[in-house]
């Protein structure tokens, strides 16, 4: 076996570990030469992705692969962001038509299909790796999120991310109050959402439960408790994805990819029989509701809002 095939085995190994992309500097490493790098392009073995950025002729083309190829063009500096980071910690927001990174201003790098923001507010606590590609942390992806994205798109990564554990409201917290010193765009629309949300309220359990939450505010009712416990006496009933346990409504998504089945509507019936039996009046919201805006739905709680308060 000559050296040019023990280069190009090396190369090929290591490109299979990094979504099929590598950079010049990989190929000199494997131990191939300058003009043996310019021959393997021009004769297609190779495909050019950005400067000194390459794909392995044959390899499959990836968003994963885009994306890496589009960070190492950017720089040893230059990592995943905003729609992009979202995408690989599979938060709300994220996209995959495009590949969004952040690097230093003096490392900006122009290339078609890549959108690219510029900062020096990049520290080590701000870095993480997925699947093998250097990507801004939840907490900074969030705080990037709002500088690009609207607001119920903010809070329904905010409440995935805290759901999930990928962050704490202590994290974000902190990290709102580092990043908003130099009025970087995304400060404002997540720390509205943090001094909003009460400290001690639950994680919404999916994320139409937190679009639920958004349609209630939007018609202007009451915030309600999410993750609601009912109990008679010293019973417990049912936990509720929001309630007014002053009123005793509870209000659950009720989505049908849960409730599908024999089985599944059998316990759902004995769930809500045994609400109204400990006095509460159970609401259900469904798919097509939020679709519509939850208009009806909430016009119903509402309505329920006005009958028990007043009885």
């Amino acid at each position: 076996m000559n050296v040019d095939t023990d280069a190009d085995i090396v190369l090929s190994r290591h490109a299979a570990a990094h979504h099929g992309v590598f950079r010049g500097r990989h190929a000199s490493m494997a131990g191939l030469s300058r003009r043996q790098i310019n021959t393997r392009i021009a004769d297609g073995r190779w495909e050019t992705l950005h400067a000194d950025v390459y794909r392995v002729g044959g390899a499959p083309r990836t968003w994963n692969g885009d994306l890496l190829a589009a960070c190492w063009a950017g720089g040893d500096r230059a990592v995943a962001s905003h729609h992009s980071a979202a995408e690989l910690h599979a938060l709300p927001g994220r996209r995959r038509d495009f590949v969004e990174i952040t690097c230093p201003r003096w490392r900006r790098a122009q290339h078609s299909g890549v959108v690219v923001h510029e900062t020096k507010a990049m520290d080590q606590v701000d870095l993480a790796i997925v699947k093998g590609i250097a990507v801004t942390t939840p907490a900074r992806t969030l705080f990037d999120l709002g500088g690009v994205s609207r607001a119920g798109v903010v809070e329904l990564a905010l409440e995935n991310g805290l759901r999930r554990g990928l962050t704490t409201l202590e994290e974000m917290t902190a990290t709102v109050k580092r990043l908003s010193r130099s009025g970087r765009p995304g400060g404002p629309i997540l720390r509205a959402l943090l001094d909003a949300r009460d400290p001690g309220r639950r994680p919404t359990e999916s994320d139409m439960e937190t679009r639920l939450l958004q349609a209630m505010r939007t018609h202007g009712l009451p915030e309600p408790t999410t993750q609601c416990e009912v109990w008679q006496g010293t019973a417990f009933i049912a936990r509720v994805d929001v309630g007014y346990p002053d009123a005793r409504i509870a209000i659950e998504y009720d989505s049908d990819e849960f409730h599908l089945g024999r089985t599944a509507t059998g316990r759902d019936r004995s769930r809500r029989h045994r609400l109204i039996s400990a006095g509460w009046l159970p609401i259900d919201v469904g798919p097509a509701d939020l679709r519509t805006g939850g208009t009806v739905a909430c016009a119903a709680i509402s309505q329920a809002l006005r009958d028990r308060r007043q009885a």
